[in-house]
């Protein structure tokens, strides 16, 4: 599929990607939206899959033309996360989309590949994703969209996470994830791209953003 030679990086989503969470990140935006418009249905949300969480609020605040939006941002994305950290700190749906995962992170790095997980969440809710399945000793990065200007699709956080591991060569990176966000983060940035079946999107959905690869789980990504 890849080979070591070439690939110096991986970017991992997490939710759908690394994490199985059942779609609790957007049955809680649809949840959220509905407190200012109660028409909105929940496969207006589809849409939005990957991107960042804000972003989509500020979307539908926006076009509410509301009377303090800003307010209104703040406290929704307040409410947002409240409801994520219960819900991923409680449930037991809430787990890794395979156990095997530090082992397979661990194996590349062993192998001179840096792994870096990024998300659309909010810093405190990845890091507490980080923190409840002990990822933080099998990979080198993470980065959240609230620490770049604009999130999926754009590059920036992988633009971001390159520089900071010092690779200047984009194409030995790949990018990993379950939704067409991903795979456009990926292809502005310069990267490979892979698109898996675990999470959001299904494969007839990603073949029209042309990955390298399509793959049912994380789990069969082969770099060697």
């Amino acid at each position: 599929m890849f080979k070591l030679s070439q690939t110096r990086m991986l970017v991992c989503d997490m939710a759908g990607t690394v994490i199985k969470e059942k779609g609790i990140v957007y049955d809680a935006l649809f949840k959220t939206v509905r407190l200012i418009n109660p028409n909105v249905f929940r496969s207006d949300i589809n849409e939005f899959y990957g991107c960042k969480k804000s972003d989509v609020i500020s979307y539908f605040v926006d076009k509410q033309k509301m009377n303090s939006p800003d307010t209104v941002k703040s406290n929704l994305n307040s409410e947002l996360n409240y409801f994520l950290k219960k819900e991923y700190t409680e449930n037991p749906n809430v787990k890794l989309i395979d156990p095997n995962i530090p082992y397979l992170f661990n194996s590349l790095r062993y192998h001179g590949i840096k792994i870096c997980l990024n998300t659309g969440y909010d810093k405190i809710i990845q890091e507490l994703l980080i923190d409840k399945f002990d990822l933080i000793n099998c990979i080198d990065d993470y980065i959240s969209s609230q620490e770049v200007t604009r999130g999926r699709p754009y590059p920036y956080m992988i633009n971001e996470l390159s520089t900071r591991n010092n690779i200047t060569n984009m194409e030995e990176i790949i990018k990993i994830g379950d939704s067409v966000a991903d795979i456009k983060e990926g292809k502005k940035a310069g990267c490979k791209t892979v698109g898996v079946l675990s999470g959001a999107a299904k494969k007839s959905i990603l073949e029209k953003e042309n990955p390298d690869f399509i793959i049912d789980s994380i789990m069969d990504l082969k770099i060697n």
